[in-house]
């Protein structure tokens, strides 16, 4: 995928910090694969309690959501902004 994409997305519903994602970036990094990854996920807090979607919504993770932090990762890089500023 790395060879076929500008950016890489993983998308879990779990903290960032220590999930899946980090074990793709580890993997890239063992391989020698220097790719941008956005990585999608729950912000490391307590979450309240609350219907599963709205939650969601609230994190960024719906649909919408993630569409928009892709769309804003995508013309960071299409800008030529360093990826570092950006979460």
């Amino acid at each position: 995928l790395a060879d076929e994409h500008d950016l890489l997305v993983t998308l879990e519903e779990n903290t960032i910090a220590g999930g899946a994602g980090s074990a793709v970036a580890e993997y890239l990094n063992q391989q020698g694969i220097v790719q941008p990854i956005l990585h999608l996920g729950l912000p490391d807090r307590f979450i309240d309690h609350g219907k599963h979607s709205e939650l969601l919504a609230e994190c960024g993770l719906d649909a919408a959501g993630v569409l928009a932090a892709i769309e804003r990762r995508l013309e960071l890089m299409s800008a030529g902004q360093s990826l570092q500023a950006v979460r």
